[in-house]
């Protein structure tokens, strides 16, 4: 019974220790966690365009692709005029595949322009992939360089 009181008095006393050492800092965030399993549920673009403009008629397609090559989401439209110096988007891709957070890791984000004509543009791309449990993956790709005879660029997902 003494030795049943005893530990019971010390796993009091280590919880104790233990609540009031911890700082509120070293703690993580619920959405933070990502979740075993968890997949993707949305993506949106946005582009800030430092140099020239992108023309109403060229069309814009994003891509997202998983490690296996399969196409997770996408978007293709014209978008309208973009001005140069400008902000757009953001832009909600079309999830075409639930695709597990593991798969899209690593993998890529495609930029492809199609213009009728010249057309030069140099976008700064920003893609937000969010999962089914509130965690993010993106890519993030400064200074890109596409026209009429260089029409795709790609970059990856962190």
């Amino acid at each position: 019974m003494r030795l049943r009181q005893a530990f019971s008095m010390l796993a009091g006393t280590v919880l104790a220790v233990a609540a009031t050492t911890v700082p509120a800092s070293a703690t993580v965030a619920p959405h933070s966690l990502r979740a075993p399993g968890a997949t993707l549920s949305g993506a949106n673009f946005s582009v800030h365009l430092d140099h020239d403009q992108k023309d109403r008629d060229t069309l814009v397609t994003v891509t997202v692709r998983d490690l296996n090559g399969n196409t997770a989401a996408r978007i293709s439209s014209t978008f309208g005029l973009w001005d140069q110096y400008s902000d757009q988007g953001p832009f909600q891709l079309t999830v075409l595949n639930h695709t597990p957070w593991e798969l899209l890791k690593g993998s890529q984000t495609t930029l492809r322009i199609d213009p009728h004509g010249n057309n030069h543009i140099e976008p700064n791309l920003y893609v937000d992939l969010v999962f089914s449990d509130g965690t993010h993956l993106s890519s993030d790709c400064p200074a890109l360089d596409l026209d009429q005879e260089s029409r795709q660029i790609a970059c990856g997902i962190s």
